[in-house]
């Protein structure tokens, strides 16, 4: 399959340097970001998307590459600009990543991070279709890609959010998933929809009817007990059919802060990873 890669940090930098931070656009702004980590960037052509990648350079541990994939675009504030730009806002699972010792990714969703004309994408792509089988397939395609290039064995995905949704329904394709950790994420369509009484997400794939994964892969789900917006409660049939118990913390909404969690979340994934199987989890005290 062919894959072009279009680095564009001489243009962010050159952005930055000009004093145009405050009118950039958000792609822009999360380049900007990315750089200031010290992350390097490069686009690469999926299957049908392009998809923006974002790469620590750390070294390789025990041939595992960590994936880490933003939440859900607000298609209200995508549409404030033209072309539409649906890339996130708060940034969240790049400022994870920084404190990733792993060699790690970021790996941008179909029609984010200024892609959205290029790919001649569509409103459907940011609303009922964000979770499509043509979605995950172009988004996979991309992350073999960056697995060739590591030289991995093994992914072990993180998602936020929608991004959570993204990282199972990709786990359950992908044969190298070692372990996936969710945070505040949608493991059901048709129980978010009803929650919010909001339009069907017809066109995607539901995590909730993936069959259970092997007892090799470990999986993490974390939600927070002040999360109104998609709280723990809503995952109970995929976690039932996966076998598994939320991780709930007591002082966490959908957006708020995860940060201050983040080193007790890979503190149990380190812990968890030699046991290759998670049977229970429990209300953090």
């Amino acid at each position: 399959m062919w894959r072009k890669r279009l680095p564009r940090a001489a243009l962010v930098a050159l952005l930055a340097a000009g004093g145009i931070a405050g009118c950039a656009s958000p792609a822009r702004k999360y380049d900007s970001a990315a750089l200031s980590a010290n992350f390097s960037e490069h686009t690469i052509r999926g299957a049908r998307f392009h998809h923006q990648i974002y790469r620590n350079g750390h070294a390789l541990r025990d041939g595992a590459l960590h994936v880490f994939i933003e939440g859900d675009a607000s298609v209200k504030q995508a549409l404030r600009r033209a072309p539409p730009d649906p890339t996130p806002r708060s940034l969240l699972m790049l400022r994870l990543m920084q404190e990733d010792k792993a060699q790690a990714i970021l790996l941008g969703r179909p029609c984010y991070h200024g892609t959205f004309t290029q790919d001649r994408c569509e409103i459907r792509h940011l609303g009922p279709e964000r979770y499509s089988a043509e979605v995950i397939e172009s988004m996979t395609a991309a992350l073999q890609d960056e697995l060739d290039h590591a030289g991995a064995r093994q992914v072990i995905f993180f998602g936020y959010s929608g991004g959570g949704t993204v990282a199972m329904l990709m786990a359950a394709q992908h044969p190298g998933t070692a372990a996936i950790v969710t945070l505040g994420g949608n493991l059901d369509n048709a129980a978010l929809v009803a929650y919010h009484n909001s339009p069907p997400l017809s066109g995607s794939l539901d995590p909730a009817h993936l069959p259970a994964f092997p007892r090799s892969v470990v999986q993490l789900h974390f939600f927070g007990a002040l999360d109104m917006n998609v709280p723990a409660s809503l995952a109970q049939k995929a976690l039932t059919r996966q076998n598994v118990l939320p991780v709930i913390f007591p002082d966490i909404d959908h957006e708020c802060c995860w940060q201050d969690v983040w080193p007790e979340i890979l503190a149990r994934l380190q812990s968890a990873l030699p046991a290759a199987a998670i049977t229970s989890q429990s209300r953090i005290r």
